[in-house]
Parts: C-alpha cells; sequence; structure tokens
C-alpha cells in the first residue's frame, strides 16, 4: 500500500470515518472535523510507526499540514525507509488538475488490463496545483525501476513533457494520437506518455495508452533507433559531467 492510502486509512481510523470520506483535498478541519486532539493523535502514530521513518515532526512543518495531501507530501519528501523488494508497478500515473477525470478513467482501464498502477495524484479538479512535481514523482519511478512505465496528464501534455525530460534517463513523449504513441515506443523506446486531457476523449486516450503499453521497441534498419538512443545517452552523459 502506497504513502496516500496508507494515510487516508490512517485518519479514517483516527476520526472513526469510513474511508471514502478521506480525500487528498480534505481540511482536517473544515471537511473532516478533526479536532486538535486527532490531529495530534495522527501524527502521534505517524511519528510512532518505524516504517515511516520520519520521527518527530517539527511544529514547524505541521502548521502547514491543513489538509491530507499535505500530509502524504511531506511524508513521502522526508521518509527514510525504503520502499520494500516488490514494490514495483507496471505503470505510474499522475495528472494535475486538469487531467484527474481521465487520470483515473485510464487507471481503472489499465488496472482492468490486469497491470498495477501507482497513482501518485491529484484527486480533485477543483484546486490548481503545479504539474512539475508530478511530472518529476512519475519521472523518478520510472528511471529508478519501480515503475516499468509512466502516463502523465495535463492541459496538452507538452508540459508534463518538457518536465519529465528533465530527469536523466526519461524519454517522455506528448502525444494526442494512437498511431504517434505507438511510434514513440517503437522508434524512440519512450518510457513515459504525456496525454493532454481537454484534447483527447477517453476512448482516444485509451487507445494512446494501449498503443504505448503494448508496442516494442525496434533497433531499426541497421540499428538506427538504437544508435540514435545511444546518441542521446551519450548527451546525458556530457551534460551531467559538467554540473
Amino acid at each position: 500500500m502506497d504513502t496516500k492510502a496508507r494515510i487516508l486509512a490512517l485518519v479514517a481510523d483516527v476520526l472513526e470515518i469510513d474511508t471514502a470520506e478521506v480525500r487528498e483535498e480534505s481540511h482536517f478541519f473544515q471537511d473532516l472535523g478533526a479536532s486538535s486532539l486527532d490531529i495530534a493523535e495522527l501524527i502521534w502514530r505517524i511519528e510512532d510507526d518505524p516504517s515511516w521513518g520520519i520521527g518527530e515532526i517539527p511544529d514547524s512543518d505541521l502548521v502547514d499540514m491543513a489538509k491530507v495531501g499535505d500530509v502524504v507530501r511531506y511524508i513521502d519528501s522526508r521518509r527514510t525507509v525504503p520502499e520494500p523488494d516488490g514494490a514495483s508497478v507496471d505503470v505510474a500515473i499522475a495528472s494535475d488538475h486538469n487531467g484527474t477525470a481521465l487520470k483515473d478513467a485510464l487507471r481503472r482501464h489499465l488496472e482492468a488490463m490486469g497491470l498495477t498502477v501507482r497513482d501518485l495524484g491529484v484527486d480533485s479538479h477543483l484546486e490548481p496545483v503545479d504539474f512539475p512535481e508530478y511530472a518529476e514523482a512519475v519521472a523518478h519511478l520510472v528511471v529508478d525501476g519501480r515503475a516499468a512505465s509512466g502516463v502523465l496528464i495535463g492541459e496538452t501534455g507538452v508540459g508534463m513533457a518538457i518536465a519529465a525530460n528533465k530527469i536523466d534517463g526519461v524519454r517522455a513523449a506528448a502525444v494526442s494520437v494512437p498511431h504517434t504513441a505507438m511510434l514513440a515506443r517503437q522508434h524512440y523506446d519512450a518510457n513515459i506518455l504525456c496525454l493532454g486531457a481537454p484534447l483527447l476523449g477517453e476512448r482516444i486516450a485509451r487507445l494512446c495508452v494501449d498503443g504505448f503499453l503494448t508496442t516494442p521497441f525496434e533497433p531499426g534498419t541497421d540499428g538506427h533507433h538504437l544508435r540514435q538512443l545511444k546518441e542521446i545517452e551519450e548527451m546525458e552523459k556530457r551534460r551531467s559531467s559538467r554540473k
């Protein structure tokens, strides 16, 4: 169970409510009716659980945890205990507020195909968020080998691709038709698919994802696709050496 799912379950347990009532955007006091004692118990249980690797949370950090999602992001940024072996998934998926509905639909589609999916948010279209942090989160899972592929959804998919491609080892492609999604894999061995939610209907988005995940990379005639990928890798190495 990932951080978000564990925290949502923990909040529900502390407040003695159903897990379905707890969402990342839920405000502890305004939406969930939590008391100061409830928050104290929640923080104590997080601090006292060695599986988080958090230790004592400074009071200065607590003031920024007004919503459930604030706690999830804080733990993910601070935890020192590595995820257990076998925690890798087939697909890591995330969106900004523009792509929430499509992300949820694609996650259900992927799970119906029998694939394991890690959903990194967001859960609501009501509160605007900055997309780069979600692109980076998926990118790191992919390059670290904790996800075989990634799917990012934004307003156009272009910004998500730009951000994800800042991480060495990522080959993110923004596409709008299934054929391009297939070529992204076949020619460039792309490992993250970026989609624009307002530009695509759910059916076309599913076809893009299906084509992306089922198309193998082909080295090309005389290996020219593979040769070009190696040239890109050399570019990354040269950039890293200059840092």
